[in-house]
């Protein structure tokens, strides 16, 4: 097991990814060419085409910076994504290259104006005095020009009694989530969240128990879709790191799901940033022996055959051609179905509530005496809605609007998905069985929903719906 944590100090920074290709359910893992081959690599952020990740590899020939256990200082590097499998020469980060810090992690804002960073909050400590070298976040502006500014401390960073660590933000930026290890921790480390409100940050929440163990929860990641990526080590027997998620839904977080593996495995596996679409992305993992970053692919079917979701309504016309309808004799067709409903005469419409097993019995009735005379027929008509894939959301909405798109509600019928596969607009795609999506351009949009089966990958349902998105 890599060097995870040595002590309080380094607990929520230094969580201590093969040119082979691994593969298991529907995922496919590669590592970075750009890892060290000794040292740890982990934390990875991605802006535009610049993957961010922090290191405590050397990277001056002639002089190495300690800290003050004598470990090589974690910094934050930066490489661009060239293509697919090129990237360019890990540098160090302009805006934290100067800092004798340990520096763990990195959040960077759309447009690259400011960074919050994970940092030691002092260069050195008194080993003597068994000084602490607490954890905090900072943020740093770039200004007009070119030039990062001085680090400003989050107003609920702790010299002496906690650490905090690892930020990452909503999508609108008005929310923090970060690690520490407060006195009203669940464990040893938990996530907190704390709102940019009138100017400033609100006193830090505790997200609670669906996200937070006994253990340590750390390297939070909010996806755009408002779902909560994060690493646990406190929901498995061995104690090694994990990547689970969880759904913020009626105001609470769900419970914590785990990925898949083979990003998960039998060692630690932390630190994730996950693409919008949520098929692709970054995580770390020691299962070589060191900290490696490695990318993820989930391969997406193909789902040529899609059609228009079907609309059961079980309404009928029923009819009798036999010899008991006249108006000169007192007899009529009686009609008993067994939803409770009675209808007379020779031809009836009825519409019955929905799935189910029905009957309908035919007699002829004597209007006089107000009696059944005898039994025409009696019919078993069982109703089934049809197998399909229901997308639930508005026909219309507008440019810009967050539009909540739904297969909860499927009919599948014994039918085991293994996900759900969302094509949207300009071919996005997606997964997931609830998604978010915001159009940005007016226009007629057809959506398409797929799952494969997930005994029989080649069994496929797949729905599409024609929507409209209006200035």
């Amino acid at each position: 097991m890599s060097r995870i944590f040595k002590n309080i100090i380094i607990l929520l920074i230094l969580a201590l990814f093969l040119n082979i290709e691994l593969t298991a359910q529907n995922a496919i893992i590669n590592k970075l060419p750009f890892n060290s081959s000794a040292k740890n690599d982990f934390a990875p952020f991605v802006v535009d085409s610049t993957i961010y990740f922090s290191s405590d590899r050397k990277n001056e020939l002639l002089k190495s910076y300690l800290d003050q256990n004598n470990n090589w200082l974690h910094r934050i590097y930066q490489v661009q994504i060239v293509s697919k499998n090129n990237f360019s020469k890990p540098i160090l980060f302009s805006a934290t290259e100067d800092y004798k810090l340990n520096t763990g992690s990195i959040w960077i804002s759309p447009g690259e104006k400011r960074a919050f960073v994970t940092q030691n909050q002092a260069p050195k400590t008194n080993k003597k005095k068994q000084q602490k070298n607490l954890l905090g976040i900072f943020s740093i502006d770039k200004s007009y020009g070119s030039n990062w500014q001085t680090p400003t401390p989050f107003p609920y960073n702790s010299l002496n009694e906690h650490s905090t660590a690892h930020p990452t933000f909503s999508s609108d930026g008005k929310t923090m989530f970060f690690v520490s290890n407060q006195n009203d921790s669940y464990g040893e480390s938990d996530i907190y969240q704390s709102d940019f409100e009138n100017g400033q940050w609100s006193e830090p929440i505790n997200l609670g128990s669906n996200i937070n163990t006994s253990g340590k929860e750390i390297f939070p990641y909010y996806h755009p879709s408002g779902k909560l990526y994060f690493s646990s080590n406190g929901r498995s027997e061995s104690n090694d790191f994990d990547i689970f998620v969880s759904t913020f839904e009626n105001n609470e977080w769900g419970k914590a799901k785990a990925l898949e593996e083979p990003i998960n495995s039998k060692y630690n596996d932390f630190s994730c940033f996950i693409f919008e679409s949520e098929l692709e992305g970054y995580f770390a993992s020691n299962r070589e022996g060191v900290d490696n970053i490695y990318h993820f692919r989930i391969p997406f079917p193909s789902f040529p055959n899609a059609q228009e979701e079907v609309e059961d309504i079980f309404c009928f016309t029923l009819f009798e051609n036999g010899p008991y309808q006249s108006d000169t004799l007192p007899y009529k067709y009686k009609w008993l179905f067994n939803d409770g409903i009675t209808k007379m005469g020779t031809e009836v419409d009825h519409c019955f509530p929905g799935e189910g097993e029905y009957s309908v019995n035919l007699s002829v009735y004597d209007t006089l005496q107000k009696v059944d005379l005898f039994t025409v027929a009696t019919y078993d008509l069982p109703l089934e809605n049809t197998q399909q894939i229901k997308i639930e959301c508005s026909d219309t909405v507008k440019v810009n609007e967050p539009m909540n798109i739904s297969a909860k509600n499927s009919e599948l019928k014994g039918f085991i998905p293994e996900d759900y596969y969302w094509i949207l607009d300009h071919n996005k795609k997606t997964k997931g069985i609830t998604i978010n999506h915001i159009f940005r351009k007016s226009g007629t949009y057809t959506i398409v929903c797929g799952a494969p089966s997930i005994h029989n990958p080649q069994h496929k349902l797949a729905t599409k719906k024609t929507i409209i998105v209006i200035e």
